[in-house]
């Protein structure tokens, strides 16, 4: 099992969501977890533009953006954002 650290801007971010997105953090957070024997979230995580950090694509419009120790076991969640909100800021500095 990988432990799960978060930063505290992380910690910040997920008290702004509704309950239920919590819950699906958290479930996310658990599969984490789980990341040496869990494929198929292997399989939705894919690596960005920083070779070192990945992204969790959720269903849930959810993005989980991450790095791996693998020597220590433990998993650094760097932030989450949501993309639908990303594009309402966008949306509102357009049209301001």
């Amino acid at each position: 099992m990988m432990k799960i650290k978060t930063l505290e801007s992380v910690d910040a971010a997920i008290r702004t969501l509704s309950p239920d997105e919590r819950q699906i953090v958290s479930t996310w957070f658990n599969n984490l977890k789980n990341w040496e024997n869990d494929e198929s979230t292997r399989k939705v995580s894919k690596p960005t533009a920083d070779p070192e950090v990945r992204v969790l694509n959720t269903a849930d419009d959810i993005r989980i953006f991450f790095t791996i120790d693998p020597e220590v076991k433990e998993i650094t969640v760097l932030d989450i954002a949501k993309p639908s909100r990303l594009k309402t800021i966008e949306m509102k500095t357009i049209a301001e």
